[in-house]
């Protein structure tokens, strides 16, 4: 039986979120990690932007990317995901984000184990 039998459209949505956040995680820290790169311009994603192709049915998915066959695979944001701000690294800034992200992956998880709970009560009978 496939995974997707037990999942529903709000599972399917947070397992993306947290895909996305995932991958946020990575633009904030490669922001940081330029900080003093002369020329670099910070990198954001613009999550609302996501959530809104993504209910439209335009899936925005962080698929795998050869750029030439004896490379090992790498993670593409995709379309879209990530842009390049054009404005310079502000550390300060690049924390605040990187703290609001964590803040909503860690939320993100937390409704998934609630639902999962509520499979798994579902799944052994209890609550009759």
């Amino acid at each position: 039986m496939s995974w997707n039998a037990f999942t529903d459209g709000a599972m399917r949505l947070l397992e993306n979120t947290l895909t996305w956040r995932t991958r946020h995680h990575e633009v904030i820290s490669g922001n940081i990690a330029n900080l003093d790169t002369p020329g670099y311009n910070r990198k954001d994603m613009d999550f609302q932007q996501i959530l809104s192709s993504y209910s439209q049915g335009q899936l925005q998915e962080v698929s795998l990317n050869l750029t030439k066959p004896g490379h090992l695979p790498g993670a593409d944001p995709g379309a879209g995901l990530v842009q390049e701000s054009w404005e310079p690294v502000d550390l300060d800034q690049e924390m605040v984000r990187m703290a609001e992200n964590q803040v909503s992956y860690q939320t993100s998880v937390q409704m998934l184990i609630k639902k999962l709970d509520f499979l798994r009560s579902v799944i052994n009978g209890e609550g009759r």
